[in-house]
């Protein structure tokens, strides 16, 4: 499996995402990340792009991952 990026937040995280395909990009949080993992059906924010830059802001605190389907080409920055 591929390292899967993830930040650790205090309140409001955002992540930028660049894509060189259209593709699913997603934010979950630790509990819906396992959810994820066990090919369970979970919650997210983001959704399935065509666009880039992808930009996706999320209120939590905890670790959020970002998953993005597809081939991996792709440029990420969290802030």
């Amino acid at each position: 499996m591929t390292k899967i990026p993830y930040a650790d937040s205090s309140g409001t995280l955002s992540v930028e995402v660049h894509l060189k395909h259209a593709t699913d990009v997603f934010l979950v949080d630790s509990s819906n990340f396992q959810k994820y993992k066990r090919g369970q059906r979970f919650k997210y924010y983001g959704g399935h792009y065509s666009r880039t830059p992808v930009n996706i802001t999320v209120s939590g605190t905890g670790r959020w991952y970002l998953i993005v389907r597809g081939d991996g080409q792709y440029q990420y920055r969290f802030y």
